[in-house]
């Protein structure tokens, strides 16, 4: 991750947006929160994906979508507070097997690095919901041969003893394609614990794997390692009808 710190090369296409901190965007804190945080950075990968012409609009014609697989997120500084903005900065880098590689760098009062991310995105069939070769959609991605993929690809082995909570998917939850939003998941891990809890203890770093759709009416049990927030910690989400893993998670608490 830590090259994601310099400024990205300037021979790949990118994109700034300026993103104004809402009342609604921040925590009890009165800081941004890792959820609306999640929800910038997937906002501003959407707007570059239009801009660079394989967005929603081309997509949604031929009845395709891209889905985030993998988010992580190091936070190196303070986020932004209420009133304050938050500048985040998205390059894409090119195609790992059946994934499409995108990396973010946020900045906040005096440009000042706050965080650094990288996310992995594949397209599926909005019939099927099966994901589709690259080389099947576009005829180029690849803005750099072979990338260095930095979402790890989590597995659900080892012991999650700990239930911390079942949740039923609501309307609130769910997106244009029907399923639970993925930074939604981001508000459910964080939700496990009190202000107390994230206060002693706030994300330093997290890395999701969103595996499986959530639909509404699902009820999702969460499974943990620990039973607190401290250190490193292993989530699993998984429907309880079937017990299919949806999302696991992992998550380095300062």
């Amino acid at each position: 991750m830590n090259r994601l710190v310099p400024s990205f090369p300037t021979d790949i296409p990118q994109l700034s947006t300026n993103n104004f901190v809402s009342w609604h965007d921040v925590d009890f804190s009165g800081y941004l929160s890792l959820y609306s945080l999640f929800n910038f950075a997937q906002e501003t990968a959407w707007k570059h994906a239009e801009e660079l012409g394989f967005g929603f609009e081309k997509l949604g014609g031929n009845k395709l979508a891209w889905v985030l697989f993998g988010m992580r997120i190091k936070v190196i500084n303070s986020l932004p507070k209420w009133q304050e903005k938050l500048i985040i900065q998205t390059q894409p880098k090119g195609i790992s097997g059946m994934f499409a590689n995108r990396d973010y760098r946020m900045l906040g009062a005096d440009n000042q690095l706050v965080a650094i991310g990288s996310s992995n995105w594949v397209v599926i069939d909005m019939e099927t919901r099966r994901p589709l070769r690259f080389d099947h959609v576009f005829d180029s991605l690849r803005f750099v041969e072979n990338p260095n993929n930095l979402i790890s690809r989590l597995k659900p082995r080892g012991e999650f003893p700990y239930l911390l909570n079942t949740y039923q998917a609501k309307t609130s939850d769910i997106d244009y394609y029907g399923h639970v939003n993925n930074a939604k998941y981001i508000a459910w891990i964080t939700d496990l614990y009190s202000p107390e809890q994230l206060k002693n203890y706030p994300v330093d770093e997290i890395l999701v794997n969103f595996m499986l759709e959530t639909r509404f009416g699902d009820e999702i049990e969460i499974y943990a390692d620990k039973e607190e927030n401290e250190g490193k910690v292993r989530y699993k989400m998984q429907r309880k009808s079937d017990e299919k893993v949806i999302l696991l998670a992992e998550v380095d608490w300062k």
